[in-house]
């Protein structure tokens, strides 16, 4: 079976797109990323590497040679730190096509787990919204209750969940209708 790459590439019309590992006949029907709200602790975490830097920076002429490049290397392990959450964020695609859903969870960088599941598979659709965070930034997770043994599919911290809930039951109604 061919490994689906969650990177979707546009062709020449602006609403026709595939990705690899698409199958016969099946139309790309929307593709979600992680809420940009989600990245917001490894910026907060990387803010006092770069505070520390910067103050060593600002100060090197008293500090010397030796602690600058401890100010230095200060700023790059937070740095590489912010980088590998930042690949792990936007590696998390969750896609929709008008035969199945797709999660891509990276869960480190060398770590992935794809889970899919057919349309006509699915059961039931919710979507949770939890704190007052999800509340005032609008996102959620959306869990996609399948037919089969395996894991349920989870699309977390998406924007707009109850959007995302009823473009899955509306493409699987509209599935279901052709079916018969």
């Amino acid at each position: 079976m061919d490994v689906i790459n969650y990177e979707c590439r546009k062709k020449s019309m602006k609403n026709d797109m595939s990705f690899r590992g698409q199958k016969k006949g099946e139309q790309l029907v929307k593709v979600y990323f992680k809420h940009w709200i989600s990245f917001v602790r490894p910026v907060l975490v990387f803010l006092p590497f770069l505070l520390v830097s910067m103050t060593i920076l600002y100060y090197q002429a008293l500090l010397g040679t030796l602690i600058l490049s401890l100010g230095f290397l200060i700023f790059l392990v937070g740095l590489s730190y912010l980088t590998y959450h930042f690949l792990i964020w936007r590696w998390d695609v969750y896609i929709l096509t008008n035969y199945r859903v797709i999660n891509f969870d990276q869960r480190t960088l060398f770590h992935r787990v794809v889970s899919e599941a057919e349309l006509v598979n699915v059961q039931d659709t919710t979507y949770e919204v939890k704190g007052i965070w999800q509340t005032i930034f609008n996102y959620g997770q959306v869990n996609i209750l399948t037919a089969s043994s395996g894991e349920n599919i989870c699309f977390r911290d998406v924007a707009n969940p109850q959007m995302v809930q009823a473009l899955i039951v509306s493409v699987k109604d509209k599935k279901d209708q052709t079916k018969d």
